[in-house]
């Protein structure tokens, strides 16, 4: 079982690109911030990123920018530099082809994200997470070579092929990411960097139903009940039971807003004995009843 795949499925994480703009200096592009989590790479060229009340950040060509929801910033050629929304941006459309003047060439994607993996997953960056091209992970910098090759091409399935390469950029950001920033990686992420924890993970993840104990973990992971249970709380944060619960809940907001399941069949998938202790624990973590979640769900937006 692969922890970080399993973490952004179940976050749905699913990306699309949504503009790729040729700019001649001066130039610059501004955004709303409300998005979730969006993607920039200046494909050709370079450029800073501007935001209120900070010292702007340069961006050489390929780096990988993401950027969580918060206040408006902007992209531009220069400190200072006049900037316009990105939705007037992309009616104007593109501008000359590369080569034509001093510029960059900007590619803007979104990321959607749902549920509690993913307010767990965008709890775990900084409001801009900056990978350089020229880091230590030659993967990532491959899948942003190959990216910036698509660009300019037009044929069949462009589009589906661009936002692919979106959502493998992003799992190689990910981790570049949290390989350089260690500390700010999620307690489940650390874990993986431990075999012991590790094999712990991936058996829960995989078989969450399972009547998972304390002695029963410990032995996957080699150690100790004692020295197990003290090394997964200082790595993760949580206690073995805290987490297994917690992954049980993930997999059962999945089945209440993706599915027509009873709350005694999901309550078997996700390993509770029936729908009673199910709601039980269900209401402990969400303050209210499965049912009742599951309909507030399903509720049309304002």
């Amino acid at each position: 079982m692969d922890i970080l795949a399993d973490q952004l499925t179940q976050a749905r994480a699913r990306g699309a690109v949504f503009s790729v703009l040729r700019r001649i200096s001066p130039w610059g592009l501004r955004f709303s911030g409300q998005r979730p989590l969006t993607a920039h790479v200046l494909t050709e060229g370079d450029g800073w990123l501007e935001q209120p009340g900070q010292d702007p950040v340069w961006l050489r060509a390929r780096d990988l920018v993401l950027m969580t929801a918060g206040p408006p910033y902007a992209l531009v050629s220069a400190p200072g530099a006049a900037t316009v929304p990105i939705a007037d941006a992309r009616q104007q459309g593109s501008g000359p082809e590369p080569g034509a003047g001093d510029g960059a060439t900007i590619l803007c994607g979104a990321y959607v994200l749902d549920g509690s993996v993913a307010t767990s997953l965008l709890r775990a960056l900084p409001r801009a997470v900056i990978v350089p091209a020229d880091g230590q992970d030659p993967a990532f910098a491959a899948a942003v070579a190959l990216l910036c090759s698509q660009i300019s091409r037009d044929a069949p399935g462009q589009q589906t092929v661009l936002d692919r390469l979106l959502d493998l950029i992003l799992v190689f950001g990910l981790r570049a990411w949290w390989a350089r920033n260690e500390t700010e990686a999620p307690g489940w992420y650390r874990a993986l960097g431990q075999p012991g924890l590790r094999r712990v993970l991936e058996q829960v993840h995989a078989a969450p139903q399972q009547d998972w104990t304390v002695p029963g973990l410990a032995g996957l992971a080699g150690m100790s009940r004692a020295s197990f249970a003290a090394r997964f709380r200082q790595v993760t944060g949580q206690s073995p039971g805290s987490y297994v619960t917690g992954v049980r809940m993930q997999r059962a907001e999945d089945a209440l807003t993706r599915t027509n399941a009873t709350l005694a069949e999901i309550a078997a998938t996700v390993g509770y004995r029936n729908e009673y202790a199910f709601a039980t624990a269900f209401r402990r973590q969400h303050g209210q009843a499965p049912g009742r979640w599951r309909a507030a769900q399903h509720q049309p937006g304002p």
